[in-house]
């Protein structure tokens, strides 16, 4: 980890006029103001990039403003404040809307809705966090062909997924309605950490506050029993406590952290026998799988103390304090976060990755399958989705058969996957909806590649290669007659990865582990020819694709043997291989760029690459968990860890990855 400093914006508290100036008196006394607060416990603008605040006097709009580039230079601080004075009517209610999106103003994730009245003769406190917990908890209408409803100034109009009159805190809904006499009174050093906003106070430096921290299950039998109950064990002393996530909120080299405030019903309470009272959404997401648990570090006691700048930054938390950040309106601009030299996480905590493509709209990856004690697959496998930049996963696919290979459609923004113990082929919009069975009754479909409109995939029971063309657009995409590639019969066995580009498509064939037995074969110019044989487990493969989408050579890994190879697909040496790479170990991944090859140890725990002319090896990345496949772009190397094997009782192990790092 290392402590960064990012060019400090002051942050401008607005004051908002409803009735004049404040020195005005309304007909019901002196005026008074109504301070809303704007915090977030996530990173910006990885999690959230635009925020919206609406608010509206008796139906009519008296304030609406859009904040874009969130955490960027020259953007808006968090937290934020906004003002609002007394009408002449202090009865007329006062509505507030936050909405927050990522991608752009109409990418909506949440939204936070209060109804409330302006008090007279004082300056009140309302806080409206932005919390995780809430992520999803707003959606764009559309009408009926899917297309996003707009109002006159041209925004999206955005629904509310709680019911009429409530909105969402902590997860849960909750009247919407607040009644300002019960609002605290406004100061400014208890919402910026003890300054004023301008890049002074303290924050609370969430990856290093919780680098010492231990990790805790909720109680979920507990939670079982009473849905509303909601709590874990608590160790003796002042404690900090973080939501462990997939993606969501401030992550280090390994973890990510949603950091709750102490001592309230939307953060957490310690109650007596140190028992950890927290929000029973937390519960819920640790029912669904979506939190690793939850991280507890023993909280500074000595906080303030001292002359250093960090001083206080790890003291208990509440809404006193806001979190440390490239975002943040508080500390100075100081924060701690993970080491560019070193792996990013894109998503952490993921049970047993097995595959992962790169697109322009983000990375997308299988969650594998776990087995009961007999050794048979559950249906429990997901294809997940994030941005390039990290952020909570979207499950575009769940409950899945043992899913093993996918491919992105951009053009169509579609997901395609092989589930191999229901034999489906399987298709999602990538923006989420309801998958779909694509194609059936497939002998255990494994590897899946797309190229223009034609799918190719393995399967690795049947021993067939199969390509078919794609026709329609979004949920009405079909898919036409499979062409067996590999006929009139395989001469080898169980087909594993496929690639394809142009008029090119190659496999492999696993073969049978410690036996030379496994090949490399292509189809090209409408002819399927053996590119090697005699090959020790063979299974990732790469094309190297030039300028014009055309395959310019294959490349390929074998698992057991430790090598890699190449073969030319046009002139002299076509089809010719050659070993480029030798003694690696365990190879479980391989891809191409315009410069190098890449490829992961499995054994070593490594990520490696080499000049595609030859050269010196560098290791990239180490120490990594069982590193898999691996995926290149124009900046960026991803991969993913698949993580530790199952242990002896079969429950699934958190502890997979899907990392980058800047080339």
């Amino acid at each position: 980890m290392r402590t960064k400093r990012t060019s400090s914006v002051s942050m401008a508290a607005a004051f908002l006029s409803l009735a004049g100036a404040a020195a005005v008196a309304s007909c019901g006394g002196e005026k008074g103001q109504l301070m809303v607060v704007f915090q977030t416990d996530m990173s910006l603008p990885k999690d959230i990039d635009t925020i919206r605040v609406e608010a509206t006097l008796e139906g009519s709009i008296v304030y609406d403003e859009t904040f874009e580039r969130l955490g960027g230079e020259g953007s808006i601080r968090l937290p934020a404040t906004l003002g609002f004075l007394t009408p002449d009517d202090p009865a007329q209610p006062l509505r507030v809307r936050v909405i927050a999106s990522r991608g752009g103003k109409d990418g909506v994730r949440l939204l936070r809705e209060v109804l409330t009245t302006v008090p007279e003769g004082r300056t009140a406190t309302l806080h409206m966090p932005i919390q995780f917990l809430c992520d999803g908890s707003a959606e764009v209408e559309r009408d009926e062909q899917g297309n996003a409803r707009r109002d006159a100034q041209g925004n999206v109009l955005v629904k509310n997924s709680c019911p009429e009159g409530q909105s969402c805190v902590a997860g849960s809904c909750v009247p919407r309605e607040v009644d300002s006499r019960d609002l605290p009174e406004f100061e400014v050093e208890a919402v910026f950490g003890g300054g004023a906003g301008d890049s002074d106070g303290l924050c609370f430096d969430t990856v290093r506050c919780f680098a010492a921290s231990s990790s805790a299950p909720v109680d979920l039998v507990r939670f079982a029993a009473d849905p509303s109950d909601c709590v874990a064990n608590a160790p003796s002393g002042e404690v900090n406590v973080a939501l462990l996530t997939q993606g969501g909120g401030i992550c280090g080299e390994s973890a990510c952290f949603v950091p709750l405030d102490a001592e309230s019903e939307a953060g957490f309470r310690v109650e007596e026998g140190n028992v950890l009272r927290l929000p029973p959404e937390v519960c819920k997401r640790a029912e669904e799988g979506k939190l690793a648990g939850i991280a507890i570090a023993l909280a500074d006691a000595g906080a303030g103390v001292g002359a250093g700048a960090s001083a206080g930054t790890c003291r208990k938390k509440g809404t006193d304090l806001p979190t440390c950040g490239p975002w943040s309106a508080s500390g100075g601009g100081e924060y701690t976060g993970p080491d560019a030299s070193a792996p990013i996480p894109v998503a952490v905590a993921q049970v047993h990755p097995v595959s992962l493509r790169v697109a322009a709209g983000g990375v997308a990856w299988i969650s594998g399958t776990t087995f009961d004690d007999d050794g048979t697959a559950l249906a429990d496998g997901e294809l997940k989705t994030a941005p390039q930049g990290g952020g909570e996963p979207l499950v575009l696919g769940a409950g899945q058969a043992s899913p093993r290979d996918l491919a992105i459609d951009e053009a169509r923004q579609l997901a395609f996957w092989t589930n191999a113990a229901a034999g489906t082929l399987m298709v999602a919009p990538l923006a989420g909806g309801e998958p779909r069975v694509l194609l059936a009754d497939r002998k255990q479909p494994e590897g899946l590649s797309l190229s223009g409109d034609a799918l190719t995939w393995t399967e690795l029971w049947g021993g067939g290669v199969f390509k078919a063309t794609l026709s329609g657009e979004g949920a009405e995409v079909e898919l036409g007659t499979p062409e067996d590639l590999a006929s009139p019969g395989p001469e080898f066995a169980s087909p594993y990865r496929v690639v394809s580009a142009g008029d090119a498509v190659c496999w492999t064939y696993q073969g049978t582990l410690g036996r030379a037995d496994g090949a490399v074969a292509c189809r090209v110019g409408g002819e399927t020819l053996t590119i090697a044989a005699e090959q020790l487990t063979p299974r990732e493969i790469a094309l190297d694709v030039d300028a014009q989408g055309n395959a310019a050579a294959v490349y390929w890994a074998s698992f057991e043997g430790g090598s890699v190879f190449r073969a030319d697909l046009s002139g002299e040496a076509a089809f010719q291989p050659e070993e480029i790479v030798s003694d690696q170990g365990q190879l479980n991944g391989v891809a191409v760029d315009a410069e190098h090859v890449y490829w992961t140890r499995r054994d070593e725990g490594t990520v490696v690459r080499m000049p595609k002319g030859g050269g010196e090896q560098e290791v990239l990345a180490s120490q990594q968990t069982r590193p898999g496949d691996i995926a290149v772009d124009e900046t960026t190397v991803y991969w993913i860890n698949e993580g530790s094997p199952d242990p002896e009782d079969g429950a699934p192990v958190k502890d997979g990855a899907v990392l980058k790092l800047a080339k």
